[in-house]
């Protein structure tokens, strides 16, 4: 009885081998791993190419002098911003100037938008550009009819 225990056991070992092995080769068949639903998908993307760098805008810094110009030099340069002014005159004791001026009458829109922007800020970016600080406000007296006169403080820069 025994050894019918084992061939039994033997027979069942051999009936197992056989098909694991054949559902191995079912597995591999070429008409299996046709079908994408059973085996291995493999996605590519499209190749990677390196970034370009864009090139970028270089920003100018606005022309500083790095000691303040000469007195003549900037009155020549308000003169040559603002034709309005006339009588331009700056003196300098040490670091510390006073600048006065004349506002002459307007003719045009074109000569109230100028004055305008002289007043609002372009005359002390005008001194600035020559290494001069303006301080603010500026005295402005009406003299005559639609004529003004201005005076301002002023220092003079020593860094740039």
């Amino acid at each position: 009885m025994q050894s019918v225990r084992f061939r039994s056991g033997a027979v069942l070992l051999g009936v197992t081998s056989m098909l694991a092995v054949s559902g191995i080769i079912a597995g591999w068949h070429p008409r299996a791993r046709s079908d994408p639903a059973t085996g291995i998908v493999v996605v590519r993307g499209a190749p990677l190419t390196a970034a370009k760098a864009v090139p970028l805008t270089p920003i100018r810094p606005t022309r500083v002098a790095p000691t303040a110009m000469p007195v003549e030099t900037a009155v020549a340069d308000l003169r040559r911003a603002y034709p309005l002014l006339s009588e331009v005159a700056m003196e300098c004791r040490t670091r510390q100037c006073s600048l006065t001026a004349t506002i002459r009458p307007l003719v045009s829109q074109n000569d109230l938008d100028r004055r305008q922007e002289m007043l609002l800020g372009g005359l002390a970016a005008a001194l600035a550009e020559d290494g001069y600080r303006m301080a603010v406000p500026l005295d402005m007296d009406e003299v005559a009819d639609n004529t003004f006169h201005i005076r301002a403080h002023v220092r003079a820069d020593d860094h740039p």
